[in-house]
């Protein structure tokens, strides 16, 4: 396992060197870049995750355990936030405190280490992490620029959202849309990986001299690495029942990276994008420690 994950750093990392690199040479805008992942790419990556789950909707109650234990991390960092900083770095604390890089950092993991069972249970935890941060996520960091009602209209108009009631209509009335068609929108997936991870170092390359926040950064990545994992193994381990298989695949979700839809979501909202893409670029960093021992522990 250690192997597996420090190769899928090293390419996450080198993914985010070629934006930076391309971001400087180009002169690219990570907005329009991060534009084009929320509202064209995400919602075909959330339709046909939700689609092809691999499981029977009796999975949903980790989809739904996964949002409320994202919401409710949210909220405590938010508040923290608020004590800590008088601006909008206190609502990017808010959002990045609840979420992390479930999908295309944790998931291939799970495909290696674990059977169909846990690879449904960890497809379900990553379309709840989604719904929470095209929710509450964003109204949490949009509110750092807006108030309530502009807030909730961008949530609103956010396509990903009719994207995941689409797929959950198709799912439960068993609506096939085709195998080429389903084929053809894979292709969305690894445009979402690629361009995500592309738009940390873009972000970065913007900035010719980036001042780093030493607090906010040193917050971030204490709270993702240490206080989220350790809580959420000394809360779910005691109240949840379940084979060790399966609760070592919810603390792979709990000790991932920070999101990449950190910096995606700031760069549209202009929430101290640069801030979120040096903590994200550490954050993936550090996992190459924190998530094999986090699992090598439990198991």
């Amino acid at each position: 396992m250690l192997v597996e994950v420090f190769a899928r750093v090293v390419f996450l990392i080198g993914i985010s060197g070629l934006g930076y690199g391309a971001g400087r040479m180009l002169r690219l805008n990570p907005r329009d870049i991060a534009s084009l992942l929320v509202y064209v790419i995400s919602p075909f990556v959330i339709f046909l995750a939700i689609l092809q789950s691999p499981a029977n909707w009796s999975y949903f109650v980790y989809s739904l355990g996964a949002l409320l234990t994202a919401s409710t991390a949210a909220v405590l960092a938010y508040r923290l936030g608020r004590r800590l900083w008088p601006d909008g770095r206190a609502n990017l604390f808010g959002f990045a405190g609840g979420t992390g890089n479930t999908g295309y950092f944790a998931l291939p993991l799970v495909f290696a280490l674990f059977d169909a069972h846990q690879v449904a249970v960890a497809v379900f935890i990553i379309i709840g992490v989604n719904l929470y941060e095209f929710t509450l996520g964003y109204f949490i960091t949009a509110r750092g620029v807006m108030d309530t009602r502009q807030s909730l209209v961008r949530i609103a108009r956010l396509p990903i959202l009719y994207a995941a009631l689409a797929g959950i209509a198709c799912k439960t009335f068993g609506i096939d849309i085709g195998q080429t068609l389903a084929s053809s929108l894979e292709s969305f997936k690894g445009a979402y990986s690629v361009l995500g991870m592309m738009v940390i170092g873009i972000t970065l390359a913007t900035y010719r001299k980036l001042e780093i926040d030493w607090t906010f950064l040193a917050c971030a990545l204490g709270w993702k690495h240490l206080l989220y994992p350790v809580i959420g193994i000394l809360v779910f381990g005691p109240l949840l029942h379940m084979p060790a298989d399966t609760l070592a695949v919810i603390v792979l979700m709990l000790a991932t990276p920070m999101a990449g839809n950190t910096v995606v979501i700031a760069a549209i909202l202009g929430v101290h994008p640069e801030k979120a893409a040096l903590a994200v670029m550490v954050s993936t960093l550090l996992a190459a420690v924190s998530v094999p021992f986090a699992v090598s522990w439990l198991l």
